[in-house]
């Protein structure tokens, strides 16, 4: 059965790549594009993986993160922005893992291989 990854990225670019990347895997995802979006998909799904960018126009990644953590006593997230300050944030927001905007398709997909082992 494939890992089951939710991308949510307000970036339609981001989420096109993440499609373009995630092709080429054993991974199944399912892409969110606005905050509202993800979190609904998370309240109805079953996700292995939560990979999220930092700021949505209608929230933020590490709400999308704190909400994952309470619905699955196992969760996994990587939070993957641009912005420098989000750092701060993932600290103590439960984020496993940490990943800045631009990366290189090998950092990615170390990461995911990281936070999934």
């Amino acid at each position: 059965m494939p890992v089951k990854i939710l991308v949510a990225d307000d970036d339609r670019a981001m989420l096109n790549l993440y499609a373009k990347i995630f092709s080429q895997t054993e991974y199944s995802i399912t892409q969110a594009e606005t905050f509202a979006q993800a979190s609904a998909l998370l309240r109805e799904g079953e996700f292995d993986l939560l990979i999220t960018d930092f700021m949505f126009p209608d929230g933020v990644g590490t709400e999308l993160i704190r909400l994952f953590n309470e619905a699955k006593a196992d969760a996994k997230s990587l939070l993957v922005t641009g912005t420098p300050s989000a750092r701060d944030h993932a600290t103590c927001e439960g984020v496993n893992l940490y990943l800045e905007k631009p990366f290189k398709v090998e950092q990615l997909m170390q990461a995911v291989s990281k936070v999934l082992a």
